[in-house]
């Protein structure tokens, strides 16, 4: 993508947060930038400049609280999706979305109520303390979101306009998994089971990558705020640890070739 048009989206992206700020707020829902968004606030006090998203997280409850809200909250412009809304939605998080414009993602199926310019909203779930527990109970949702996502056309095998074959061959036992599951029970299933271990010392996002991320739950129990493109929005106040935890040595910047189009974005309309 062009960085013009980039720096077109990224506005839109930031006009949404807004948004998803003010209902929060108004509501009493704790939220916290999380993820590539939380490094572009603490190193470019903004959006990494060649970043193509931005990411919100919130605790279980207050996701759940904000899932419940959102749809008649936000302001007519805007479209909450998750996959309670659109059944052919197979994320295990939600998005606000700009009505009238376009996002396209190559992975990612088409035939949905909306495609528009978004924000990711990621719940964080308690998790077990013991290893052996935890990596258990993250193949078991594993295995659920990916017969989800073989249930709603997603093509996760994609790179640009390249099929990556191992995945693709590795997707098969799923597509006929999805052939005998249905869509609401997958997803009645995966969030029971995201709940199921209680409160813990251990948190993780639930973004369905394989690869999950686990965080002390101490770390999200104070936010304040910071400077995100001249805005304020909360952060947690261990964000030096949680950013240590996923990144490394997040102050780095990387390698030129892995700063471009990341989300694989192949239609833009910035609509009115």
């Amino acid at each position: 993508m062009e960085r013009e048009l980039l720096r077109k989206v990224q506005l839109v992206q930031l006009e949404i947060a807004k948004e998803v700020r003010r209902v929060c707020e108004e509501n009493g829902i704790q939220y916290f930038l999380c993820c590539g968004t939380l490094i572009g606030t603490i190193r470019h006090k903004g959006f990494i400049p060649w970043d193509d998203d931005l990411d919100i997280g919130m605790l279980r409850p207050e996701y759940e609280k904000f899932c419940r809200i959102a749809p008649k909250a936000l302001k007519s412009e805007y479209f909450f999706q998750n996959w309670y809304s659109e059944e052919r939605y197979a994320l295990p998080f939600g998005k606000v979305m700009k009505r009238n414009t376009i996002y396209l993602e190559r992975k990612k199926t088409g035939d949905l109520k909306e495609n528009g310019i978004y924000i990711d909203i990621f719940p964080f779930d308690y998790i077990p303390d013991n290893m052996s527990e935890r990596m258990a109970h993250t193949n078991k949702m594993m295995q659920l979101f990916r017969t989800k996502l073989m249930k709603c056309g997603y093509r996760p095998w994609m790179n640009c306009e390249k099929i990556v074959w191992k995945k693709r061959i590795g997707y098969l036992y799923y597509q006929l998994k999805a052939l005998f599951a249905d869509s609401r029970d997958l997803t009645k299933a995966f969030d029971e089971l995201a709940v199921a271990p209680g409160k813990t010392g251990v948190l993780t996002r639930q973004d369905g990558i394989s690869n999950q991320e686990f965080y002390d739950a101490a770390w999200f129990s104070e936010f304040i705020t910071a400077p995100f493109e001249g805005e304020l929005f909360a952060v947690p106040k261990a964000y030096h640890e949680i950013l240590s935890a996923q990144y490394g040595d997040y102050m780095q910047l990387p390698p030129e070739n892995e700063r471009e189009n990341r989300h694989q974005i192949f239609r833009v309309e910035l609509g009115d």
